[in-house]
């Protein structure tokens, strides 16, 4: 019986799942190993609702509006720093050992946090120290999250898997915050750090439970590098261009929308906390939507469709450049969280499917970067636009430069793909 080449051959479990027909999202949940990914990750992004609510609010006592810029910051600059590195540990060191040690450096970070809220002592330079550590450890899981996903659901499951994850990620953070919101009337602002330290630590206990994925993918061949993720993409023009357009587009659309969405909301519509809170609400709504749709319509050609995915901001923001009601706002931030939830599980699912195993880490951790850094991107390079130009004329510029961003790289795809 042949040897198979330890450097080049799947492991194990990957070959056996991939063989397996492609499932839905009820037959998925009924596999234990990622029934416990999901219900890790699940109830991390609860918890996460709940600290979210707790950083910005604790921030913005702390600092004013420049405290929750300086703390939305140190939660974005990580994945630009980091992101490389974590995916290249996802290749080199064993996926589940990283995503334990992730969850559980997140639950020790948030501890004393809470401790400090509790005595009534909340700096600001601790809230930007707590946002940074949680968003480096996020660099780390993300990737070998990304990394270990096809062999637990199968290659050709992952457009459900992802979607399932996103869909449910996405109502999860809305019912919390919406609890949350409530608490606040009865709890401590610091418990519910203590909340999210709580599910990270139950996040950590789940994916300890994972067989199969305790040792890294290359072990007995050359260490793995970084440049190899940008080699393994060379043949693949649609991924690269979908993932080239996540960056740019999410820089341009987060950049708006973190500043432009609340101006508006001032300015054009008049209102305040609560019309904005309905437009995150209807925001989140279209990215949910957007994930129960792929979850159980699979798509063949994931990166082309990710790239059209973006021409929903240009009725998205078109109706946010000019609505004098709530109505079309709020359809306008349906279609735009449609758009963007659309493109983010067509990318990952995309990379997941045609990428093999040995440089998925690695892979996984480009998007990721991309992803998240491009938020931080988006409040340097597109935020301070606010500040010479209206609100409408920004959100008009927009709805036509991000579908011309995923266009631009479907034409150059196409072209790069012909023979």
């Amino acid at each position: 019986m042949p040897v198979a080449d330890p450097v080049t051959a799947e492991p194990e479990e990957a070959i056996a799942l991939e063989a397996l027909p492609p499932a839905g999202a009820l037959t998925l949940l009924r596999r234990p190993g990622f029934r416990r990914v999901y219900l890790a990750v699940a109830g991390s992004e609860l918890g996460d609702s709940f600290q979210y609510i707790a950083l910005m609010w604790a921030a913005l006592l702390a600092g004013g509006p420049l405290g929750v810029l300086a703390v939305r910051l140190a939660d974005s600059v990580p994945a630009l720093i980091f992101g490389f590195h974590g995916g290249l540990l996802a290749d080199r060191a064993g996926r589940k050992r990283l995503m334990v040690a992730a969850d559980l450096v997140r639950a020790a970070a948030l501890v004393p946090i809470a401790i400090a809220g509790l005595a009534g002592d909340l700096p600001l330079w601790s809230l930007a120290v707590v946002a940074f550590v949680l968003s480096t450890c996020a660099s780390y899981f993300e990737p070998a999250y990304g990394a270990v996903l096809p062999a637990l659901a199968g290659r050709e499951s992952v457009q459900a898997a992802n979607a399932l994850v996103r869909a449910s990620a996405d109502a999860l953070w809305l019912g919390g915050s919406a609890i949350a919101a409530a608490l606040l009337a009865f709890v401590p602002l610091s418990a519910f750090f203590a909340i999210n330290a709580a599910s990270f630590a139950v996040s950590a206990l789940l994916l300890s439970g994972l067989r199969g994925f305790d040792r890294g993918v290359n072990v007995e061949g050359e260490r793995p590098r970084i440049h190899e993720a940008f080699t393994i993409l060379r043949p693949h023009p649609w991924l690269v261009s979908a993932v080239v357009a996540l960056g740019v587009a999410v820089t341009i659309s987060s950049g708006t929308w973190i500043v432009g969405v609340p101006e508006l909301v001032r300015r054009g519509l008049h209102g305040g906390a609560s019309k904005f809170s309905l437009l995150i609400v209807a925001y989140a709504l279209g990215s949910i939507g957007a994930g129960i749709l792929l979850a159980r319509r699979p798509v063949r050609r994931k990166a082309r469709l990710s790239l059209l995915a973006w021409c929903a901001y240009l009725p998205a923001y078109a109706l946010l450049a000019l609505a004098h009601s709530l109505g079309p706002a709020l359809a306008g931030a349906l279609a735009a969280g449609a758009g963007q939830g659309s493109a983010l599980v067509l990318t990952q699912s995309a990379a997941q499917s045609e990428i093999p195993d040995t440089h998925l880490g690695r892979v996984s951790g480009l998007i990721s970067l991309v992803h998240r850094g491009a938020h931080a991107t988006g409040l340097l390079l597109v935020s301070p636009v606010f500040a010479v130009a209206a609100a409408r004329s920004v959100f008009a510029g927009a709805a036509l430069a991000i579908p011309l961003v995923g266009l631009l790289c479907f034409a150059y795809a196409a072209k790069a793909a012909r023979p």
